[in-house]
């Protein structure tokens, strides 16, 4: 099985370094998302599982070949690997999907964000750094929303309507721990220590879309 490289994502686009792996391949029509969204998924899903579990669930998802690094991948493969994960182990679901949120996020920092523009992020005033970030993923949100529309309402709320990883599930609960905890890894590194991004509304329990806002944790 390929292991799970790193992808290289057009964030802050002005202040790039020079990729430290090749370029994200950019899909010319809709319906497509960056390759993280399944090689972060599956090495939560092999580190929580192990290999057997991570060779059922990809076969339940009918994924027979991870992407490479640069290769953007069809949405519906992307749904079918989320939603085995929960349906296979309802009760991990929450901490797999953070813990590959969370280590996007990461990569994304690592490979694209240069460290002179993450040390100008954080000589801004925090409502205008983060104005910025959002700027720059809403310029950037197919690779983690796909054909569904995402939206900065402010620099503390966003949008996502129609997430095409919730296509056809239904859900008691907010399932969007994926993006939350992606949004919470580059704000809270990048903008400040203390925020903290929770979804609040969610497509597969029922709302309208799905919504994602910051508060700042206690101290």
């Amino acid at each position: 099985m390929r292991a799970a490289v790193r992808p290289h994502v057009d964030f802050l686009g002005g202040f790039m370094a020079e990729p430290l792996v090749a370029p994200l391949r950019r899909p010319n029509r809709s319906g497509f998302m960056a390759p993280f969204l399944v090689l972060e998924m599956v090495a939560a899903i092999g580190s929580a599982m192990g290999a057997d579990s991570l060779e059922e669930v990809l076969k339940e998802a009918q994924l027979y070949r991870l992407p490479d690094a640069d290769e953007p991948v069809r949405e519906d493969k992307v749904a079918r690997l989320h939603q085995a994960m929960r349906r296979k182990w309802p009760d991990e679901a929450v901490a797999m999907s953070t813990r590959a949120g969370a280590e996007a996020g990461q990569r994304i920092m690592e490979t694209q964000i240069t460290t002179k523009a993450q040390g100008m992020l954080a000589k801004m005033p925090r409502a205008t750094g983060a104005w910025l970030l959002a700027k720059t993923a809403r310029q950037n949100a197919w690779t983690f929303s796909g054909s569904g529309e995402f939206v900065v309402e402010s620099e503390n709320r966003f949008i996502l309507r129609e997430n095409p990883i919730l296509v056809g599930e239904t859900s008691e609960v907010m399932v969007c721990d994926f993006h939350a905890s992606l949004f919470e890894r580059l704000f809270s590194t990048l903008i400040h220590p203390r925020l903290v991004c929770r979804e609040t509304q969610c497509h597969a329990r029922g709302d309208e879309a799905c919504v994602f806002e910051f508060t700042m944790s206690e101290a």
